[in-house]
């Protein structure tokens, strides 16, 4: 006979945790615990998880961390890279090559670093950068370095060493970056690797790293800033841009989503805006290619060269006009903002000034949480969504069969464990089978992690914990979602709702103390 876990009444049932639900049968939980009756309910929940259905499918959809009614707004504002435009990786890899080829040209690196090819599927975004030793590591919400997944170049560093690096896993908070992504000290430590340009930035550290792992004498911090010279140098320059522009198929998407949505938002009243760091004529081609040519006629002001974030804090800078046809900026005072007109530089206190808007009834899109996302919503109170393009990937593979049963599997094993340490721990049948489910535990969670990347999981999270990625993404967005056409899914007047998830003190059923607690 299959012990189930607990049995609870038919009306609180349904509001147990689903992972106990399917186990619901003959016995209060906690109620039994002897060792026979804890084995038995582990081989009961390995039988129910195998034969469980599958559960509706998460959509590729728009999520929401903070309530928000869009009826109530009257402005979106768009940020221009993977934003508005839809970048492939062809993208990295011109930015990778070109920073190649500033190590070869400026900083003498050898000619053999030409024939490594870039590895995009080896890392992922948001991890961080030790600068000192050259390593990449993952870090949690809780500022935990993440276990096997602290790499020098394709190597990882065995767990043992990176307790000698750091003194354990926990990173101290003054290595750490702040709300803006950067560093609280002097002489940082850390890098994160937040925005979506960073993929490059990775694959060059991982490739020169391994490249140099046997010369005693390359220090790893000059390596480290090198390819940081290199990576602002590839944007400073314009190799990046010039070669977008020169070929705009071959780096963005071409389909009329934006235009529809634009079409939309324009149709429904709103007023829109786009805030860039990039140049007019770098946007313009995009945009042309994509949206149209009429692709100003949608917006009541456009700004590029804005300097984010620096755009959002420093209330002196002011707007300049930029000169379509000449390509140039206007030497006069810009004293409002005009419809169809294109402007450099300025700051959000004038823009807000000059428009009339209300921070409160403005919802700006942009892909970097420190330089989009961070200032409007920590400050001005601007309703903000993030891109995040690896959406895709991330609920492909947690809506799949194996991966459900797989997590719904490690919440019931982690209660079982708990029993087992509760009332058995001073046995030597309970210590025995607690290590064997300890070690089972680590495979399982090792396993789900590697469903989304090998080395270093999943972006949003640290095994159970959020990563550190994430946490800042449900800091500074009231919304995020995979592509901004996702929004064609919702009216315009839709109102966002955050799920409640019961925290750890309002769980519905708790563990009964072991005699020698009560």
């Amino acid at each position: 006979m299959a012990y189930a876990l607990f049995s609870p009444s038919r009306r609180c049932l349904a509001s147990l945790p689903s992972c106990w639900r399917l186990c619901a049968a003959g016995r209060q939980f906690g109620q039994a615990s002897s060792m026979e009756d804890i084995q038995e309910d582990y081989s009961a929940l390995k039988k129910r998880i195998a034969v469980m259905s599958s559960r509706q499918k998460i959509p590729v959809d728009v999520f929401v961390n903070n309530e928000l009614n869009l009826s109530e707004i009257k402005v979106y504002g768009f940020d221009y890279d993977f934003t508005l435009a839809r970048y492939n990786r062809n993208v990295q890899q011109v930015i990778y090559d070109a920073c190649i080829d500033y190590l070869v040209k400026e900083k003498k690196y050898p000619e053999e670093i030409r024939k490594l090819e870039a590895d995009w599927d080896f890392g992922i975004r948001g991890l961080h950068l030790d600068i000192t030793n050259g390593l990449l590591l993952k870090i949690d919400c809780f500022r935990y370095i993440q276990e096997s997944a602290v790499y020098r170049g394709r190597q990882l560093l065995p767990v043992e060493k990176v307790k000698d690096i750091y003194g354990g896993f926990h990173v101290a908070d003054k290595d750490m970056n702040n709300f803006y992504g950067n560093s609280r000290s002097v002489r940082p430590r850390f890098r994160h690797l937040n925005d979506l340009f960073s993929l490059s930035e990775v694959a060059l550290i991982v490739n020169v790293m391994e490249y140099f792992k046997d010369l005693k004498f390359c220090d790893p911090s000059c390596i480290v800033a090198d390819i940081n010279d290199a990576i602002k140098q590839a944007h400073s320059r314009g190799v990046f841009h010039s070669q977008v522009m020169n070929d705009i198929g071959r780096f963005v998407d071409r389909d009329d989503g934006v235009r529809k949505l634009l079409q939309r938002l324009s149709n429904a009243g709103k007023e829109l805006v786009v805030i860039t760091n990039s140049s007019f004529n770098f946007i313009n081609e995009g945009m042309s290619y994509f949206v149209g040519e009429d692709w100003r006629s949608f917006f009541r002001v456009v700004i590029v060269d804005a300097r984010k974030p620096q755009f959002h804090t420093q209330e002196w800078k002011p707007f300049r006009a930029w000169d379509v046809s000449a390509g140039s900026p206007l030497w006069k005072r810009v004293e409002s903002l005009e419809p169809n007109h294109v402007y450099q530089e300025g700051n959000m206190k004038e823009l807000l000034k000059m428009t009339g808007w209300k921070e409160s009834e403005i919802l700006y899109f942009g892909d970097d949480v420190y330089g989009d996302l961070a200032d409007p919503s920590l400050h001005a109170g601007i309703r903000t969504g993030c891109i995040v393009p690896e959406l895709e990937h991330e609920v492909e593979v947690s809506n799949s069969e194996e991966f459900v049963r797989t997590v719904k599997f490690l919440n019931g094993l982690n209660q079982l464990l708990e029993r087992l340490q509760m009332h058995h721990s001073n046995d030597g049948a309970g210590q025995a089978l607690l290590k064997e489910w300890l070690l089972e535990r680590d495979e399982i969670r090792d396993k789900l992690k590697s469903s989304f990347n090998p080395r270093f999981g999943s972006l949003f999270r640290t095994h159970q914990n959020h990563s550190y990625l994430f946490n800042r993404l449900a800091r500074f967005s009231d919304l995020y979602t995979s592509d901004l056409r996702n929004l064609m899914h919702y009216t315009t007047d839709h109102v966002f709702y955050p799920r409640r998830a019961a925290l750890p003190h309002e769980a519905q059923q708790r563990l009964p103390l072991p005699p020698f607690m009560e």
